[in-house]
């Protein structure tokens, strides 16, 4: 989807890989995050929140923002086995890697200057580490449903120059439920369970629609703390030291 005036891409419908077994590989990242789900043993204050009603989010990886005052990895307390165990599954590594290797073909530019700014950052603080060695996307959500909808949101923390990669799993209608709407662009967009759509979602207001009471629909995301790449930007020191 591009800008009718300066050609700007502004969304890709990213797909998926013309494999079967990739589709078998999303089936087995539901059952991942339904089994991560239950161990997590979310409350009910935690299933509801700006994004999503009766839905829990969960963000792992390098983070910085909402108060970390520096950049870290993000600690999860008595969920840090799930989560963890979450992100070796291979079959999710597999589908982060699709997403990762989808915002590399369509931003090169954009890709190669956060790749290189963050290998600084990874460079000065040897302490964090990436969810996956060969992606450069620094953080990923989880949506654990188990029928994610979305509120109408803008991820603002997000760099804005970025594609945040949205990836859905589950067991859905998808003619039926699970469109992705963008707001500003007016459209809603078909997004069936293995597929893959970028966004800049720091600047676009998106949400989806709901599936069906006896369906499920996960989704997970994986995008660009802004506040990663400009701390690195101010000679890595936070906006208050920097001033």
């Amino acid at each position: 989807i591009v800008d009718k005036a300066t050609g700007t891409v502004l969304v890709v419908l990213a797909g998926r890989p013309d494999d079967l077994g990739y589709v078998e590989c999303s089936e087995r990242v539901m059952e991942a995050i339904l089994r991560a789900g239950d161990m997590a043993d979310f409350t009910a204050s935690e299933r509801n929140h700006r994004r999503s009603e009766d839905s829990a989010a969960v963000n792992i990886g390098v983070y910085y923002g909402g108060g970390t005052g520096a950049p870290c990895n993000l600690d999860h307390g008595k969920r840090s086995d799930a989560m963890r165990e979450l992100v070796a599954n291979p079959d999710v590594s597999r589908m982060a890697a699709f997403a990762d290797a989808a915002f590399k073909l369509w931003m090169p530019k954009v890709y190669n200057d956060v790749n290189s700014t963050l290998n600084k950052l990874y460079e000065h603080d040897r302490s964090l580490t990436k969810n996956w060695k060969a992606n450069t996307y620094p953080c990923a959500a989880f949506n654990f449903g188990p029928r994610v909808r979305c509120k109408p949101h803008k991820d603002f923390g997000n760099a804005p120059q970025t594609f945040c990669a949205v990836q859905a799993s589950g067991r859905f209608n998808p003619m039926r439920g699970g469109h992705l709407i963008i707001k500003e662009l007016k459209i809603f967009i078909r997004f069936p369970a293995a597929s893959t759509i970028l966004i800049p979602s720091a600047l676009l207001t998106h949400s989806n629609t709901p599936v069906g009471a006896h369906e499920i629909r996960f989704s997970f995301t994986q995008f660009v703390p802004g506040g990663l790449l400009r701390y690195v930007h101010n000679g890595f020191k936070t906006e208050r030291r920097l001033k």
